[in-house]
């Protein structure tokens, strides 16, 4: 019996660690480490973060691989007025049960969310600034650091004056 319990905890050393560090920014916007951390995989070796696209010229998109898998999207765009956070949501991913923050400008669930930004003023009233982000396996969903992280990026982008670039 004890020879068992002793191979059983010499396996257990052998689990897979992280041994990427996780991105403090995406796309050029500050990212809530703690709640990225708590998204991606629990394991690998090499984090990339491929950023497609230039400020101001409409979309941009971020993309997140572990070990040449990619785990995380995230993208910016410009959109008409009008639209909201939820309806992305259902239209991209067809999900119909969604939580909202920050007065309905955030829509999230375990995997997914989008926040809108609105411009008004300064010559932009045409517009608006969605942010979209997605975890794909094997990241991890997890609901409240969905929340913080397209909570605090958004937050951190609106710090930027995004409505004022490009248009």
């Amino acid at each position: 019996m004890l020879a068992v319990v002793a191979t059983a905890v010499g396996c257990s050393s052998g689990e897979p660690k992280r041994d990427f560090a996780v991105p403090k920014n995406l796309c050029g916007v500050s990212a809530p480490t703690e709640a990225l951390s708590r998204l991606l995989p629990p394991s690998g070796k090499n984090l990339k973060v491929e950023h497609v696209g230039e400020p101001g010229a409409g979309s941009e998109l971020c993309n997140v691989s572990v070990d040449d898998t990619m785990v995380l999207v995230v993208s910016r765009e410009r959109i008409d007025t009008g639209d909201s956070a939820q309806h992305i949501l259902v239209s991209r991913l067809h999900v119909s049960q969604q939580k909202a923050a920050d007065n309905g400008s955030i829509a999230y669930t375990d995997h997914a969310a989008v926040s809108m930004i609105k411009c008004r003023g300064a010559g932009v009233e045409v517009e608006d600034i969605s942010t979209f982000v997605k975890v794909l396996k094997p990241a991890r969903p997890n609901e409240a650091a969905m929340k913080r992280l397209i909570t605090d990026y958004t937050s951190a982008y609106k710090k930027q004056q995004p409505c004022k670039a490009g248009s």
